[in-house]
């Protein structure tokens, strides 16, 4: 059975569920009354009739419910709706009434008459005016089940609108982060292409290594720990080719941290960072150290380096910056980012963002 046909099967089930509801209360209903006015009816005969009506109420209320959705009782035309529907409630009522006419002397109507014209004027006289609040009922029923309808399509359409701007700031945010990367790594070859050509040429093929993986990574905002570890430490094999003896780094990840997901290119900002801040002008070698840890539910991340510290904490770049709003887009407040001073001098970043693994993207 395919998904429509299923689903109308389903709401088919519902209306006569509903419809035989109605209709045994209505028969209780009305075999206490007859019981309190001392003219007992039998229980069946009573459930019989009333549910003969239900029933051809069940059939008609489909169309009833077309009608709705084709006049839906809101401005600018609600006097058209409005006049529509009492039309075809009286179009409607009478019918039930003719459906009724037909069965009620197989199910022991009162007004039950000789032939089906008689029965039919009968209960055109006597139940007509009952019939058309009937319908009311149902068209309320119906217009309120779509107006609950339009809000939840209100409401994805929003959040659907939501995910799209997120999706392209995102987007815009990595197409601002990479330029600025490729700038830097070509700054660098410029540097050092009047200082020592064979160390310029090897990075150059280092940073096509580099720029191949940044650009198989293009498709997705998130991808695997060690992806990014990886790219790291294509990133950092370049900055020591150039800075020789004077850069070392450290990354201790734990092996079973290697699938967790993050957002991509969410480290190198941090690492050149502490490469141009805290290694550039000083004297002693710079030490570099990268880290992540489960920290019950969350992820941390961490760049550290030995560079003079908080002194620069308060000047964000594109890098930094782009880290920010990235990781608010992503995850909105179930992050942390901070910049703080190391234990042991220079600057510690620290990132914590919810533990979850690829499998579940």
């Amino acid at each position: 059975m395919t998904a429509s046909k299923r689903r109308i099967a389903i709401a088919t089930a519902i209306v006569f569920g509903a419809w035989t509801l109605v209709g045994g209360l209505l028969a209780t209903q009305a075999w206490v009354s007859y019981a309190m006015r001392a003219e007992p009816i039998a229980w069946g005969r009573a459930l019989g009739v009333w549910l003969a009506w239900a029933w051809l109420w069940a059939l008609l209320t489909p169309v009833a419910f077309r009608l709705v959705e084709r006049f839906p009782l809101e401005r600018p035309r609600l006097a058209r709706a409005a006049t529509v529907h009492l039309l075809a409630g009286a179009v409607l009522a009478t019918v039930d009434i003719a459906l009724f006419a037909v069965l009620a002397p197989h199910v022991g109507a009162l007004h039950a008459g000789t032939d089906w014209w008689a029965t039919f004027s009968r209960l055109l006289g006597t139940t007509f005016l009952l019939n058309l609040p009937v319908y009311g009922l149902v068209v309320g029923v119906a217009e309120g089940l779509r107006l609950v309808r339009a809000a939840r399509q209100r409401e994805r359409r929003a959040l659907q609108l939501e995910a799209q701007l997120a999706e392209a700031r995102l987007l815009a945010l990595r197409a601002q982060l990479q330029p600025h990367f490729l700038f830097n790594a070509l700054n660098t070859v410029q540097v050092l292409m009047r200082e020592d050509v064979d160390v310029a040429d090897r990075i150059l093929v280092l940073l096509s290594q580099l720029l191949r993986r940044a650009l198989e990574s293009c498709a997705t905002q998130e991808l695997e720990l060690r992806e990014e570890i990886a790219f790291l430490e294509a990133y950092l094999a370049i900055e020591q080719t150039r800075f020789d003896s004077r850069l070392s780094y450290r990354i201790a990840v734990d092996p079973q941290l290697h699938g967790a997901r993050v957002p991509s290119l969410i480290l190198q900002p941090l690492v050149e960072n502490a490469v141009r801040h805290g290694l550039t002008g000083q004297p002693s070698p710079g030490r570099i150290d990268i880290a992540a840890r489960r920290i019950g539910d969350m992820l941390e991340l961490t760049v550290r380096d030995n560079g003079p510290g908080m002194d620069r904490a308060a000047h964000d770049g594109i890098g930094l910056s782009n880290t920010r709003a990235r990781l608010k887009l992503l995850y909105g407040t179930q992050h942390s980012f901070e910049l703080r001073a190391a234990g042991e001098g220079g600057l510690l970043a620290a990132l914590v963002i919810p533990l979850r693994s690829m499998e579940g993207a």
